[in-house]
């Protein structure tokens, strides 16, 4: 078979990650599988260049030096750890010191002018692949495989400018993908690719946004034709719940993709859903594989998945942490162009809108945000829409979650509303707003934060999800 591997910031957090991360790999080479190796960045360091970027940005030169040398002292000893071949060690340590050298120019110079552009952002953020790969490329030479560490741009790559969220160009991506990748694995050669960034036709570096690896894995999967992509992860696969919440959560063997991607939405953060719409596109199977038991199934996600009588729910999933904003006002009746104003306003800020309700009345729209973002948001359309006719009041709730039951047997299937919400309120719980796709893949709800658990616990187990299929 042809697979893509991804290792996530979890998988390669440290040098004993890497070794069993070279472990792994050495073993599906040895059972004669063509294999391409995506690797995130190193745990935490994606966020710890977001955060000195902007340190830079501000002038703070002091800092960059600090930063630059813990960075160094950081990949250095992992690298240490995972290879015990002086050889490929020396090769790794060349490697890291040459890419701090040039971290620590870009960020002295971004100091010096005292701004930060999206592309010179771009730039910085993605050296935390820039430094696993060639750790990874080391640990693999360690074990007497033949291998090289390419960035997602040297891998053939090739996007848009969109910095900070790029979008591949597939036509020419999956040209030079092939012109690069294929040549290697003919003559037995492993590419570690770093995951995350890519580059412009002009050679320009560019990321595909946050979860950006595992959107290279499916990129790439798609352009060398590969049977598979394993994402590997530190659970066993995709689950019918949160098992912190649900103790008889159980994995789901086969799903989706559209029910995976609703599970991604609505907190199951497995896999990214960019990279589930990819694959999706190009029909490429992706398998979510345990790092402790590699020799396990986990989860198979293919384009359709047949559904079996009785199987109307596939998993229930939930996002804690959510504030509820609502617009209202009288006049806003007859009036369509506001809900879509509000999303304006809201995406000009940058804010994610997970859920959106409107009233039948039409005298209201809710949405559901990021605690994080709730404050900001409701100021934006507060100084926005207030002195408009349309709007008397827009409120906020916190201390809320989401709750989504998911799964494609609900398609048809009547009364399965009725079911989820009777349990509610057998359960006593609150509702405070609810929203159904047009697929009719899930139906979401909100309700307290402090009821989440004990809500999906009773879906759950109403929909006797812990049971073996």
């Amino acid at each position: 078979m042809k697979i893509v591997m991804k290792f996530g910031g979890v998988s390669v957090a440290d040098g004993e990650s890497m070794k069993r991360v070279g472990e792994i790999v050495n073993r599906f080479r040895g059972e004669g599988h063509q294999l391409v190796v995506v690797t995130s960045a190193m745990h935490n360091v994606t966020d710890s260049l977001l955060d000195i970027a902007a340190k830079a940005g501000k002038g703070q030169r002091d800092l960059v030096l600090e930063f630059v040398d813990e960075t160094r002292r950081r990949h250095a000893e992992s690298a240490k750890t995972a290879i015990a071949d002086s050889e490929a060690l020396d090769e790794t340590l060349q490697a890291i010191e040459s890419k701090c050298e040039d971290l620590k120019n870009i960020l002295l110079g971004v100091a010096h002018i005292g701004e930060l552009t999206p592309r010179s952002k771009d730039f910085v953020i993605g050296y935390g692949e820039r430094f696993s790969a060639p750790i990874l490329r080391g640990v693999l030479r360690d074990l007497g495989i033949e291998s090289e560490a390419l960035t997602g741009g040297e891998a053939g790559i090739v996007t848009d400018d969109h910095f900070g969220g790029a979008e591949p160009l597939m036509n020419v991506t999956t040209l030079e993908v092939r012109q690069v990748i294929d040549p290697m694995l003919e003559k037995g050669v492993i590419p570690v690719v770093s995951g995350f960034i890519a580059s412009t036709q002009e050679g320009t570096q560019t990321t595909l946004g946050r979860g950006g690896s595992d959107f290279t894995a499916s990129i790439i999967g798609a352009a060398i034709r590969a049977d598979e992509v394993w994402v590997w992860k530190d659970v066993e696969g995709l689950m019918t719940a949160n098992p912190k919440m649900v103790p008889d959560a159980r994995m789901i063997d086969r799903i989706s993709f559209s029910e995976a991607m609703e599970l991604a939405h609505f907190g199951a953060q497995v896999i990214h859903p960019k990279a589930l719409e990819s694959a999706a596109r190009f029909q490429l199977p992706f398998r979510v594989k345990s790092l402790s038991r590699p020799d396990g199934g986990g989860t198979l996600i293919v384009k359709e998945v047949k559904v079996k009588d009785g199987d109307v729910v596939k998993a229930i999933t939930n996002i804690d942490d959510v504030d509820l904003i609502t617009v209202s006002g009288a006049s806003m009746v007859g009036t369509p162009r506001l809900a879509a104003r509000v999303l304006d306003i809201l995406t000009d800020e940058d804010v994610d809108v997970l859920m959106i309700s409107q009233s039948s009345s039409e005298e209201n729209i809710t949405l559901a945000i990021p605690k994080d973002d709730g404050s900001r948001a409701q100021n934006a359309l507060e100084l926005s829409l207030l002195g408009s006719k349309q709007v008397r009041e827009v409120s906020i709730e916190a201390g809320l979650s989401i709750v989504a039951v998911v799964g494609a047997g609900m398609k048809g299937t009547p009364g399965v509303a009725a079911r989820v919400f009777r349990t509610m309120a057998e359960n006593s719980v609150n509702i405070r707003a609810i929203a159904q796709g047009s697929s009719e893949l899930n139906i979401s709800f909100i309700i307290r934060k402090h009821d989440a658990a004990g809500a999906v616990k009773a879906l759950h187990d109403d929909f006797r999800l812990g049971e073996a299929g």
